[in-house]
């Protein structure tokens, strides 16, 4: 699998996991406490979600998992379609090689590895940024 086909089965998995999902903004009732409800939810089904992408990456089955915990895993879905439609377009010589042809540690480390490192920091900044927004406002 190759990352313009990780980027669609990311794309496609999310689709799929939104349309059965009330609206992300029924979990966060309070605007002026985004973050702080985002990082809650976070730490309290991280251990969940990554199971459920440990089992995903092995064999495309998602398990019974709570609204929650989907709303939580939609956030790494979008984050991972992004950059594998980001790596997908890597200019030479940042091409993929024959040796990382591995499926399941590329939707491992993009979902847990990349997540970890940078795609949720960004968001709890874009988060921050909202709340000081609506706070001036």
């Amino acid at each position: 699998m190759d990352w313009p086909e990780i980027a669609g089965l990311c794309q496609k998995e999310l689709e799929g996991l939104r349309a059965g999902l009330p609206a992300a903004a029924a979990f966060f009732p309070s605007g002026d406490q985004v973050a702080s409800t985002f990082l809650v939810h976070e730490r309290q089904t991280n251990s969940a979600v990554e199971r459920a992408i440990g089992q995903f990456a092995a064999d495309r089955t998602w398990p019974p998992m709570s609204e929650i915990e989907r709303t939580m895993l939609c956030f790494r879905l979008e984050f991972s379609a992004a950059l594998a439609g980001l790596l997908a377009e890597q200019p030479a010589p940042w091409t993929d090689s024959p040796e990382s042809q591995n499926d399941e540690d590329r939707l491992e480390w993009l979902m847990l590895f990349a997540w970890e490192q940078e795609g949720f920091s960004l968001l709890h900044e874009s988060l921050d940024r909202l709340v000081e927004t609506k706070s001036e406002s």
